[in-house]
């Protein structure tokens, strides 16, 4: 049997797919992975063969693409925490639980998640719904994809800390001299002083695995205070301010304005580390916000200045001719 998967968006291979793809070629089947971005890209012409058709999506802002999937191929499965839909791949056939990277040749990490689910119930959070409660679903020599690939690890869970086996987990990232991105973030809040000095221990990095970097998130003014005491233990453990990047949700809360915005950015970069806007929803200001921050763009000019031109950085490089600002 021929099987198409789509990846619908991600820049990092995506697991059911891997897991589907793991199950059809144990059975011989022929597997093909496309990444698709544009809805112009998804048509007969992408695929004209006879088969089964797999498309998952991490973000909502990716219903289209899976819409346009559907009309295509009204019998393709489509799943993934983007779509509305939850797939349970296990009532589709698909039972194993090993994972095929090979359409991802340039890869060279092994990722997974060592546990499932979170402690929390955030409002704008899908993980308590999709995945429940708190549960261990894998050890970390088990993540491992083995020799030759090398030990470095990304860590998919969201409540890595909320798992009460996490000191052993730590212990085997240590031991196993594991480089890890705990790339869901640790959350600051709830992180103890003996959690903020286990992290220290550990060869902690971005996706990349090329710098140090912890990420955690500040979603709501209200949660100053537990965040930085969280941001303190870090730092007192051993952790540098400027490895921290915080994640500041916007556009979300009601009554929110933009001095909010200015006031957790701020906070955040007078403690030494790094700020992050993540817009809940996403328009010119929301994304200009981002983009000003991210860029840097904010070291040279104010947020107003920056939103008087209509968020257009290419207009203040014109203006102030600051050409490598805004590249």
């Amino acid at each position: 049997m021929k099987v198409l998967l789509l990846q619908l968006d991600g820049k990092l291979p995506n697991l059911a797919l891997c897991r589907i793809a793991a199950h059809h070629r144990a059975l011989g089947d022929d597997v093909e992975l496309r990444q698709v971005r544009t809805l112009d890209a998804v048509g007969r012409g992408l695929w004209d063969r006879d088969g089964k058709v797999y498309a998952s999506l991490i973000f909502e802002r990716s219903r289209p693409l899976a819409k346009r999937v559907l009309a295509v191929w009204p019998d393709a499965v489509i799943g993934g925490t983007g779509w509305d839909e939850r797939i349970n791949l296990e009532q589709h056939g698909i039972t194993t639980t090993q994972h095929d990277f090979s359409d991802y040749p340039a890869f060279r990490q092994s990722m997974g998640f060592s546990q499932r689910g979170c402690r929390l119930s955030c409002v704008f959070c899908k993980v308590p719904n999709a995945e429940g409660k708190v549960r261990d679903v894998a050890a970390i020599a088990e993540l491992w994809r083995g020799e030759p690939y090398p030990r470095e690890l990304l860590l998919l869970d969201n409540d890595f800390f909320g798992s009460p086996t996490w000191r052993q987990k730590i212990a085997d990232l240590r031991e196993g001299k594991f480089k890890v991105s705990f790339n869901q973030g640790v959350n600051a809040r709830m992180i103890s002083e003996e959690a903020a000095e286990a992290i220290a221990s550990v060869n902690y990095r971005d996706d990349s695995m090329k710098v140090r970097r912890l990420y955690t998130a500040w979603d709501s003014k209200e949660d100053e205070a537990v965040l930085f005491r969280g941001l303190r233990w870090l730092v007192k453990a051993g952790i540098r301010p400027d490895d921290i990047m915080v994640y500041c949700l916007i556009g979300y809360w009601a009554g929110e304005t933009e001095t909010d915005w200015l006031y957790r950015q701020q906070r955040i970069e007078d403690f030494g580390s790094r700020a992050y806007p993540m817009p809940y929803v996403r328009n010119r200001l929301t994304l200009g916000f981002q983009r000003w921050v991210i860029r840097r763009a904010s070291r040279k000019v104010s947020w107003a200045e920056y939103k008087a031109v209509n968020c257009r950085p290419e207009k203040l490089k014109q203006r102030l001719a600051l050409p490598m600002l805004f590249s």
